[in-house]
């Protein structure tokens, strides 16, 4: 797949959809999406040949299939990524953002899910924050009542983060009381995972930092195991998703003692 250079474009609310119903049957048919919104083939073609374009999905003949997180070992650009599940993310990173007290010292990561938080972070007072997100940290650079702290390591243009273990010097002076985690994938098996070995590696320090470890997972992440696991389930003491979750693994994460908020689409 191509990873050309694009210029942001406005996704409408038909689009938004279409990619909904995409992601989540993996694939469509033209017709079936005529049906649905009762528009002509002309019509949905272009949004398709949009969408397509944008790098959101793939056209095959008489429809159109998703595209994976991770194609030929190539991480989809964080713009790309942003687009996908975009209410659910929204929703579940404001009702994150609703977890954070005033004065608290927290870490939020660098996924895209998790630098959604930045929105409803900004009428916090004297938060600090720990993140290795450049998003986050240039969204909230003019907001005074924040303090960022941004963390070391290399930067990795697919997601406008830094990547790698953290200073271990600075870590013991760290009172963490909360840490957002986004993940490529959860399983009740194995817990929180991740594409790359630097979010690993990044992440499992902070698991061990912080009094409370919130996962933030929409659906689309459930039953996913990537690359490497950074939080058992026993670590993890919070998990927000959206409710197109599985119930059944939904509950079964309940089991393990995790408290599982839910956010209606």
């Amino acid at each position: 797949m191509s990873m050309r250079k694009r210029n942001a474009v406005a996704i409408g609310d038909r689009q938004k959809k279409i990619l909904e119903i995409i992601r989540q049957k993996g694939k469509t048919t033209v017709k079936e999406l005529c049906d649905i919104f009762g528009m002509s083939i002309v019509t949905i073609r272009n949004d398709l040949a949009f969408l397509e374009e944008e790098e959101l999905i793939l056209r095959i003949h008489g429809g159109a299939i998703a595209v994976q997180e991770k194609a030929e070992g190539l991480i989809l650009p964080f713009n790309v990524r942003e687009e996908r599940n975009f209410e659910a993310k929204h929703k579940i990173a404001k009702a994150a953002a609703e977890l954070v007290n005033d004065g608290e010292v927290i870490f939020v990561d660098g996924g895209t899910t998790a630098s959604e938080m930045r929105h409803y972070l900004v009428d916090k007072k004297d938060v600090t924050i720990i993140t290795p997100s450049i998003v986050m940290t240039y969204w909230l650079a003019v907001t005074s009542n924040l303090s960022i702290y941004v963390l070391n390591g290399f930067f990795k243009r697919d997601s406008y983060s830094t990547v790698g273990t953290p200073a271990l010097d600075l870590m013991p002076q760290w009172n963490l009381s909360k840490a957002f985690f986004g993940a490529a994938g959860f399983t009740i098996a194995e817990g929180l995972s991740d594409l790359h070995t630097g979010y690993v590696e990044q992440k499992r320090i902070i698991v061990q930092k912080a009094k409370t470890r919130i996962g933030l997972v929409d659906s689309s992440k459930w039953g996913i195991l990537s690359l490497g696991s950074f939080a058992s389930p026993q670590e993890i003491d919070i998990l927000i998703t959206d409710s197109n979750a599985p119930a059944e693994e939904v509950q079964d994460a309940k089991e393990k003692n995790i408290d599982v908020r839910i956010v209606d689409l």
